[in-house]
């Protein structure tokens, strides 16, 4: 029992630090690039809430986080998902939800990588 309690309030603890990098608006544009072909770069059309500090975070090794862009890695199957509905909200002109990982792609040391994803009525 005392393991499933420590287990519950460290989760909360560290999912309300690592989790709070996060957006609620349109989608600004959506991109791809031949230098990192396996990632989605999803800009949005205002910055995080709560933004992570460099040094804190796992694979980020620039001074500075990006505050407005969120990566997924397009070859995994969550991945593909997450551009489907980026691209979706981005045609239907809906607000995106976006919550990012207390975590950089290793290919790009500045951007989180997007831990979840909704689409939001205005």
């Amino acid at each position: 029992m005392s393991k499933l309690f420590t287990f519950v309030v460290v989760s909360v603890m560290f999912s309300s630090q690592a989790f709070s990098h996060s957006f609620s608006c349109a989608v600004g544009y959506i991109s791809n690039n031949s230098s990192t072909p396996n990632l989605v770069y999803i800009k949005m059309s205002c910055k995080a809430s709560g933004q992570f500090v460099a040094g804190e975070l796992s694979g980020c090794s620039s001074e500075r986080i990006s505050d407005d862009t969120v990566v997924i890695d397009g070859t995994t199957e969550i991945g593909k998902r997450y551009y489907s509905q980026a691209l979706t909200a981005f045609a239907s002109q809906k607000n995106l939800l976006i919550s990012a990982y207390g975590t950089c792609a290793s290919e790009s040391q500045t951007t989180p990588v997007v831990y979840s994803m909704k689409i939001k009525n205005q």
